[in-house]
């Protein structure tokens, strides 16, 4: 199958509210939708779901490059289409959601023609539903605990808590204790500090709240600094994990290299897509780490291929970042993911197994739809 037609369509869908992390509140997730049309006439569908905060581009820089590549993809086989992006543009991590979104697309349309599912291609033993954890963002005690008790309502037994932005230790242990004491012993909790701390902050920190069975912390201290969690991984006893740290299968290596970490997080418009996730994944399993797939806080299609990530992981695999459609005002997909006592169904329909709804995009656009074919010039659609 060749690809002769591609287009996308940038969106910025609102939070229902301002979703706080370390590096600040979120109120509006930018992103584009990308589309596939293939010579069989099959298509597949993307998400390109910067986080320039990460060191990514931006959505604008992105979608610039894609205007200026996207007809020297016309024309080659969706099984190369990646291979010949990374050929026109490169394989850094600063442009890996543009690939992520491509790649993204190119799977659907693949598994779609023999209709399977995008984990059906990864994996012979892909999981039926995967278990996916809570997100209670960096808000105040009172406000995270109310969350950590309607989450374990909802029949979570995975909670992920938003640190590193509390004014002092004092502050982010008594609001830890208030999550465990509102969760209850029998839910795993973990934390995110973003990087918020030093090294030094790390180690006096995590050490404050072993006494709460924390399940895991990631990325304590900043990213790019390996030996700095190797040295707060030795120095402590709660595993410590990287998400940030990991922006491709080097990096991977590095921290199994350094013994670093106790797990590997990953994000796909950060790894630059389903395939390099899964390296990233296989690696760290095979070096005896854990290895959870998140969201990246993108809208339905980015988590519909994650899911399908992670229903390759080890049924006994700590819960998944993936619960966070929720925080958005639309998912822009037809289907619901949905959750069941704490665990996420992964949709029994071909490729990455959701529809886009194109009413919601249409609503949530931030911009026309751009069209390229095969007479090489893009054009705007309203």
């Amino acid at each position: 199958m060749n690809l002769v037609e591609l287009r996308w369509t940038p969106y910025a869908v609102p939070f229902t509210a301002e979703f706080a992390t370390a590096y600040g509140g979120w109120r509006v997730r930018e992103g584009a939708i990308v589309r596939l049309r293939t010579d069989a006439g099959v298509t597949g569908v993307g998400e390109i779901a910067p986080l320039p905060l990460h060191g990514t581009a931006s959505i604008a820089g992105c979608l610039s490059l894609l205007e200026r590549i996207a007809t020297g993809l016309l024309g080659e086989d969706i099984h190369a289409l990646v291979a010949k992006m990374d050929a026109l543009v490169g394989e850094g991590a600063r442009y890996a959601p543009l690939r992520c979104g491509i790649e993204t697309a190119a799977l659907d349309a693949l598994a779609r023609a023999e209709d399977v599912s995008v984990a059906s291609l990864l994996s012979s033993h892909a999981a039926r539903d995967v278990a996916v954890n809570a997100l209670v963002d960096a808000a105040p005690c009172a406000d995270a605990s109310a969350a950590a008790e309607r989450a374990v309502a909802y029949g979570f037994r995975d909670i992920k808590l938003k640190a590193g932005v509390a004014r002092s230790m004092a502050e982010e242990v008594a609001r830890v204790a208030a999550v465990r004491d509102a969760a209850g012993q029998h839910v795993r909790l973990r934390l995110d500090a973003n990087g918020a701390w030093t090294e030094q902050q790390a180690v006096a920190t995590i050490r404050a709240i072993e006494p709460y069975d924390i399940d895991l912390v990631e990325q304590p201290v900043p990213p790019g600094d390996i030996a700095a969690l190797r040295r707060v991984r030795a120095a402590v006893r709660i595993p410590i994990a990287a998400d940030e740290s990991v922006c491709g299968i080097d990096t991977v290596r590095a921290l199994i290299d350094a013994r670093a970490v106790d797990a590997i997080v990953v994000k796909l418009p950060i790894a630059g897509g389903v395939r390099r996730g899964a390296e990233s994944c296989e690696l760290a399993l095979a070096a005896g780490l854990g290895a959870i797939v998140t969201s990246a806080l993108d809208c339905g299609i980015g988590v519909a291929a994650a899911l399908q990530l992670a229903a390759t992981l080890p049924p006994a695999s700590r819960g998944c970042g993936l619960a966070t459609l929720a925080l958005l005002e639309d998912d822009l997909i037809v289907e619901e993911l949905r959750i069941v006592d704490g665990r996420m169904e992964v949709p029994r329909a071909p490729g990455i197994g959701v529809t886009l709804d194109e009413v919601a995009l249409a609503r949530y656009a931030a911009g026309p739809e751009r069209v390229v074919r095969p007479d090489g010039r893009p054009s705007g659609r309203a």
